[in-house]
């Protein structure tokens, strides 16, 4: 069953009935541009299928970047650990992938590059895969051999014109990571062998991608014993409004918090009421009231500012590389668009406080398979509920690194090795004085981030 989401969701509402009336399918495909409505279709239909108090045992996540058919054929016929249900979540599977979706991943590319490092590279690498071309062959200035008339006829569209911004940084990225290949985008007919098969009774699957080709026999044979929701951007100006304002709505209560009517229009103007473009300032607005619980229109104004895109995040992205010149352009752009400084600084203070965090648990020497740098499957099925167990405290609400993604926690423990940990308590030190200083005195706030930042990432 194909469903296509072109309001609040509403065919998600009638999957998750069925659930909750005894009648799960096997198996649920989410993909579509809008990220953030796949991330809260999959969070909803694990909460349906397997509430938190059972995924410990019966919860198997597996990296869609590295997964292959086979793996993940083998995982759903496994019986569940304890009795009942059994998921198997795999997240942005590329098996789904083909020529066709070429353009997308190019626009994947270019949108995450900043904010998102490890998923362009991700998807850059997959666009490599399926278009035929190698790392190694375009790395040193080797792209310039393909000249802008095959670049388009190969991944679709016009995009040879503005390759030049973001390839060279792409291709930098891939061999600074050590990252030349892709896996898990070949034969599908492991898996599809299964689904035709039936699953074992309490046996499902969830996999998300950000695009699909739906001429692919996987997607048909998904479509025939599963379901399957796509989220595109809706057309209209009231639908994409309303499709907003309940994501919105949904973010703020998971919050705790109340956005007055006034505060939601001033998001709504400063964002273009653009879904992506919303929920990135809206986490920039919720880390700046802190505790507080009503959000007005000037807390708005505060946090927001000009900003339509949320590049705040871009800034600690250029902090974890230590990249010293990208994050005094992107510090810029961040005045230059109006966001409030106490933004800034609350958001470097956090993203160095993880790092701090995750510096210490390395040089705690418990975790041993840290230093081996586990890839990101083994690091979230293996090391991260040991992580989560050792820093949490029992009956009480989490906070700090343990209370992160697990791709937060990764991430920051990869990043926590470019640092010592006496960097980092410096750092947080002098960003402390600063917010003092900020608040109290009429010292200028460009000019002290400018500083710190160049002792930061020097």
């Amino acid at each position: 069953m194909v469903d296509q989401e072109g309001g609040s969701a509403p065919n998600l509402s009638r999957v998750l009935k069925d659930i909750a009336s005894g009648r799960p399918v096997p198996c649920y495909l989410l993909f579509g541009e809008e990220e953030f409505l796949v991330k809260t279709a999959q969070e909803n239909l694990l909460n349906a299928l397997l509430p938190p108090g059972e995924r410990d045992l019966n919860l198997f996540s597996l990296d869609g970047e590295t997964a292959d058919a086979g793996q993940i054929a083998a995982t759903l016929m496994t019986p569940p650990l304890l009795p009942g249900r059994k998921v198997v979540l795999v997240d942005g599977t590329p098996l789904l992938q083909s020529k066709k979706t070429l353009p997308d991943l190019e626009k994947s590319v270019r949108e995450h590059l900043d904010r998102n490092p490890a998923r362009a590279i991700r998807d850059f690498l997959l666009l490599l895969h399926l278009a035929g071309w190698h790392l190694e062959d375009l790395a040193a200035d080797g792209w310039k051999k393909i000249s802008p008339e095959e670049w388009n006829r190969t991944v679709g569209g016009e995009g040879a014109a503005e390759r030049e911004a973001w390839l060279p940084r792409v291709l930098d990225a891939c061999l600074a990571r050590g990252r030349d290949a892709v896996q898990g985008a070949e034969a599908t007919e492991p898996l599809e062998a299964v689904l035709r098969e039936g699953l074992p009774e309490g046996n499902h699957l969830i996999l998300t991608a950000e695009a699909v080709d739906k001429r692919k026999r996987l997607f048909h044979v998904i479509a025939e014993c599963g379901v399957v929701l796509e989220f595109s951007p809706v057309k209209g100006e009231a639908k994409q409004r309303q499709r907003l304002q309940d994501a919105v709505r949904e973010k703020i209560a998971q919050s705790g918090k109340k956005l007055t009517p006034k505060a939601w229009l001033a998001l709504g103007e400063k964002t273009g009421f653009q879904l992506r473009a919303t929920t990135s300032a809206l986490d920039t607005l919720l880390t700046y009231v802190g505790d507080k619980v009503a959000v007005d229109e000037a807390d708005v104004e505060a946090a927001v500012g000009k900003s339509r895109e949320g590049t705040v995040f871009a800034l600690t992205a250029a902090l974890d590389r230590k990249d010293g010149r990208e994050a005094l352009l992107v510090l810029k752009d961040l005045f230059d668009q109006g966001v409030n400084p106490l933004v800034i600084l609350a958001v470097m203070a956090r993203e160095i406080r993880n790092l701090l965090h995750a510096r210490l648990l390395i040089d705690s020497g418990r975790f041993a398979e840290i230093e081996r740098e586990p890839d990101y499957g083994r690091f979230q099925k293996q090391i991260y509920p040991e992580i989560k167990s050792a820093l949490g405290v029992a009956g009480k609400k989490e906070g700090g690194l343990a209370g992160q993604h697990p791709y937060v926690v990764y991430q920051a423990l990869k990043n926590a090795r470019r640092f010592k940990a006496e960097t980092l308590v410096d750092a947080l030190e002098a960003l402390a004085e600063m917010d003092l200083a900020f608040k109290s005195t009429p010292r200028d706030p460009a000019l002290a981030l400018e500083r710190f930042i160049l002792r930061f990432c020097p």
